[in-house]
């Protein structure tokens, strides 16, 4: 269901005014980040935490499109070598393999990556990702996204493999299916396979009504009542 751009301007305002996004000091700073959610097919809590504009770009945390490369229904990936000094993605459509992205920490030091020095398995598995979705899985956006990390080294986008686009579908949670899957998220849970949280795995694939998205701000958590998800009679499942 899309939301209109009432709907868009009232979260927006109570996004800025919950004081939870420092970099979000205005109604209008929330708007655009979430319009640009809207773009991306990003829920607009997911796109308050999870879009930076840079350099007058969105970017996109490596973890929420990791999360849209499993949820998109289409693609998957394999980590297949993970470390301080390299990072394999390798990706799938359906069984059959498309290809391998990898990113090595002498590439990062060419590219004068930030972060290298800090987080390095965070950073080459972020610049990993965030090439292997431009090469082998395109399609999951409508235009070029980047992380953070490769702002500083954006250039041309090299040509992408052609694939079909299906259409990206979206679950819709009822309350106690919702509030199930806000135990799961506030307890950092993660999915069967062990990789993805449920929380990344919700941002990129479960539509969430206005008042659903306005139970994440602090004017609106205390409406939310919380208990243990086995206690839930639904089918819920992750």
């Amino acid at each position: 269901m899309e939301i209109t751009t009432t709907e868009i301007m009232t979260i927006a305002k109570s996004f800025a005014d919950s004081g939870m996004f420092p970099d979000c000091k205005s109604m209008a700073q929330a708007a655009v980040k979430i319009q640009a959610g809207r773009e991306f097919g990003i829920q607009p809590f997911a796109a308050m935490s999870g879009i930076h504009i840079i350099q007058g770009k969105p970017t996109i945390g490596a973890g929420l499109m990791a999360a849209r490369v499993k949820g998109f229904g289409k693609y998957d990936y394999k980590v297949i070598e993970h470390n301080d000094k390299v990072c394999s993605i390798e990706y799938f459509q359906g069984k059959e393999s498309i290809g391998v992205s990898t990113f090595t920490i002498e590439d990062a030091r060419k590219a004068g990556t930030k972060n290298l020095d800090k987080f390095p398995k965070n950073m080459l598995f972020a610049r990993a990702m965030s090439n292997g979705v431009k090469w082998f899985t395109p399609d999951i956006y409508e235009m070029p996204v980047y992380v953070p990390e490769e702002m500083a080294q954006v250039t041309e986008d090299v040509q992408a493999v052609e694939v079909p686009t299906p259409a990206p579908k979206q679950r819709t949670l009822n309350d106690e299916q919702f509030q199930a899957m806000m135990v799961k998220i506030r307890a950092g849970e993660f999915l069967k396979d062990g990789v993805t949280l449920v929380r990344d795995w919700a941002i990129a694939n479960v539509h969430l009504t206005p008042d659903q998205i306005l139970q994440f701000t602090p004017q609106g958590s205390g409406t939310v009542k919380v208990t243990d998800a086995n206690s839930f009679n639904n089918d819920f499942e992750l």
